[in-house]
This record gives structure tokens, sequence and C-alpha cells, in this order.
């Protein structure tokens, strides 16, 4: 993709309105560094700054792609659940203050806002501590998410579902006819989906799932990384049949270094080249969702498919070089374009 093409739909892409639906989450990172070993266990110490940078709280989960979609100038309006607790309140109003409708968001009193503690040390990261309940929603609080999602729909320009398996997704908060109205009404309903949840994306215009996820989808799981020939002959595999199973559009596989796999319900195969500087990469985290929320707004903006991979990929590139989650802004992006590098797409 030229930069000036980039150029030209991330400009169209402002003011889209996305119905953003997924399950929220409150990042937290704590930033040290590491100069000795703990004599208590064989584990590093690592040494926190007395600053207020040395830890800092995010919209994590479906909350950082909502951050994405805003950084790219989308309108958000975000369906989901939190915790009855300080994280919870602290997540919406950060969403809100970034500029997100939040009203579709619903309070659960019987779960905690899912948190992830992530310790970092110089550009590594040593520890994360998950602190969650994945229990599906009660009836009646899915049935208030499908209400939101329902009352979403007749405003929306593209629907993005940001699946994380936290227990929010289900046949109650997201039934089947959903992605058929988004279609009727000529709305592409994207999904980046988790494998317990594959089901529930049936008929969607688009899915981007992760390369061991699509793998797992298609049960070749242990395909041997080792042979490169035989990895990418088991992901072209997973690639057709998940998109056969879902009778979707597309399907886009990111693989990391690899680029993303794009395949199209005309049968057709692409490979998007990896989007990665040599030295330039930081610890990978939000890559997916930067891909799963350029992507569908490309094509709110009348992107073809393989230009939302490339255009996705792009934005997954600039997230690589960060240490922790970065929004990237469109500049960015066709900065990045604009950079000689081998196996940059163009």
């Amino acid at each position: 993709m030229t930069p000036e093409r980039a150029r030209a739909l991330l400009e169209a892409s402002r003011g889209r309105r996305v119905l953003l639906v997924g399950d929220l989450m409150m990042d937290e990172w704590v930033y040290g560094s590491v100069r000795r070993i703990s004599p208590e266990a064989p584990i590093p110490v690592v040494k926190m700054p007395l600053t207020r940078e040395a830890r800092a709280h995010k919209p994590g989960g479906a909350g950082n792609v909502a951050a994405i979609l805003l950084a790219l100038g989308a309108a958000v309006r975000v369906v989901g659940v939190v915790g009855d607790d300080a994280l919870g309140r602290r997540l919406m109003e950060t969403l809100a203050a970034a500029g997100a409708d939040v009203s579709g968001i619903i309070t659960d009193r019987a779960r905690p806002t899912t948190h992830k503690m992530r310790i970092i040390a110089g550009r590594q990261q040593l520890l994360r501590i998950d602190t969650e309940s994945t229990d599906p929603l009660a009836g009646d609080l899915a049935g208030r998410v499908c209400e939101q999602v329902r009352a979403g729909l007749g405003t929306a320009d593209v629907v993005l579902v940001a699946d994380y398996a936290k227990g929010v997704l289900s046949e109650r908060s997201l039934p089947a006819e959903v992605a058929a109205a988004a279609r009727a009404s000529g709305i592409p309903f994207c999904a980046d989906p988790k494998p317990a949840n594959v089901e529930l994306f049936r008929g969607a215009s688009l899915v981007s799932p992760n390369e061991a996820e699509a793998l797992e989808m298609a049960g070749l799981l242990n395909a041997s990384p080792e042979a490169a020939g035989a990895l990418w002959t088991a992901v072209e595999r997973a690639g057709r049949l998940l998109r056969e199973r879902l009778d979707a559009d597309a399907v886009f596989v990111t693989r990391g270094e690899k680029g993303i796999a794009v395949f199209a319900r005309d049968g057709a195969v692409a490979q998007v080249e990896a989007a990665t500087e040599s030295g330039s990469v930081g610890d990978g985290t939000g890559c997916g969702d930067a891909v799963s929320a350029a992507a569908a707004l490309a094509l709110a903006a009348g992107a073809g498919y393989l230009e939302a991979a490339e255009l996705a990929n792009a934005a997954g590139g600039v997230v690589s070089r960060f240490v922790g989650v970065h929004s990237p802004r469109p500049d960015e992006i066709v900065e990045w374009l604009s950079a000689p590098r081998p196996g940059a797409p163009r």
C-alpha cells in the first residue's frame, strides 16, 4: 500500500461510527530495572522508581481497541461489562474522557473488573498477574448487553467484536441475528474471536484470529513450527476451513513477525509481509488489537479486504515498536509506510 492511499483511507475513516462490543479490562504497567537476583528465591528483583511514570493504568482488552479507534479518529460506542469497583469506574471515566460513548457499558456487581498487572524491566515483560472472573454473564445481564448491541446497530458504520473469552460474549448477549441484521443493512460485522466462541461469528464480514487461534479452531494446533513449509500449509488450510465454516467474507490470520495471511470468499489467498523493523520490536502487546481496529475502520471507509489487511498490518507495525500498549496515530501509520525497509508491503 502506498502512503498516499493509506492517507486517503485514514482520512475517510475519520468520524466513522464504530459499535465496539467485547471484554473490557484495566491494564496496569509497573516499570523498573533489574540489578540482582533475590536471595529468597531464584527470581529477579525489580526496583521501581519513585515516580508517577513508573506505574500506569490504561484501558485493556476491548478498552484498548476503543483507544486505538479513537486515536484514528473514529466515533466509538462501547458495549461491555465492568465490575462495581474502583477499577471499573476508572476505566469508564478514562474511555469517556478520550471521547468514547460509554452509555452501553453495564455494571455487574457479581464480578470484578478484569485487571492485568504487568511487571516490566527495560523492554522485557517479566510477569503478568490476572485478576478476573470468566464465568458467563447471568441471563439478565446478557440480555441487557444484547439490548445495547441492538440499540447501537441503527447508527453504526461498522460493528467490531473484541473477544477475550472473559464471559461477556455468548449466544444470549450476541445472538446470530445480530450479525445477520448488520449484514442486511450493509454494515461490516468484524470480530477478533477466541476459539471457545468461534461459533458466535457465523456470517461475519471479517474474522481475524492469530495463528495459534486459527490452528486451534481448525483442529490443526499440532502443526510443527520448526517446519516453515508445513506450518504455512497448516495455516492456509486453517484459514480456508475457517472462512468456509463461518461463511465469512474474509479471514485474516495474524502471524506476528510473519505478517497477515488473507483468505477471501472468492478463494484468493494473499500474504501481507511482516510489519516490523529489525531491532525495533517492543513486547508485541496490543498488535492484534491494532490490526482488528484498523481493519474494521478501513472496511467502514470503503477499503477492500486486501487493502484493509495492508493498513492493519502497518498499524500493527507501529505498535510493535513500543513496550506496552500504544494507540497508533494516522501520521505514524503513513510514516511507517513511507520509510523504506525490507519486506514492507507496497
